[in-house]
């Protein structure tokens, strides 16, 4: 995780909570590389955390416009109090979100505002090689 090749990715999937015992990755990742490896154990720089997680990812998977902020491209951004931002999906309990995301932009559309889900549902397929 230490080295500036490493992505961080989860194979976890979205879903909504139900009888499912997912593995706590599916909530987790990168609460936990950012929150935990970076801000609370300083394993890694919070920069290269949010690299690894956003830019790094999005250059591997050749997927344009995407990962870094800059004009013209997809604005998906995550607003997160440092003290609290950490995951909480546990193995016994797996459909639990992590805390301390105060605001997220998905496309550009608020699908977090102060914390609370706004239903907005903004994003969408990505198909290799188009937009």
């Amino acid at each position: 995780m230490k080295e500036h090749y490493v992505a961080t990715a989860s194979d976890g999937s979205s879903m909504i909570p139900a009888l499912t015992v997912p593995h706590p990755r599916s909530y987790g990742t990168f609460s936990r590389k950012i929150g935990r490896f970076a801000i609370e154990d300083q394993l890694v720089s919070i920069e290269q955390a949010i690299r690894s997680s956003s830019g790094l990812p999005a250059d591997i998977l050749r997927l344009p416009k995407r990962g870094y902020l800059k004009a013209g491209y997809y604005a998906d951004i995550v607003v997160f109090n440092p003290k609290t931002f950490r995951d909480k999906a546990t193995f016994d309990q797996p459909h639990q979100h992590s805390t301390g995301v105060r605001y997220l932009f998905v496309n550009g559309q608020l699908a977090i505002d102060d914390s609370r889900a706004t239903e907005k549902l903004a994003g969408r397929v990505l198909r290799h090689g188009k937009e």
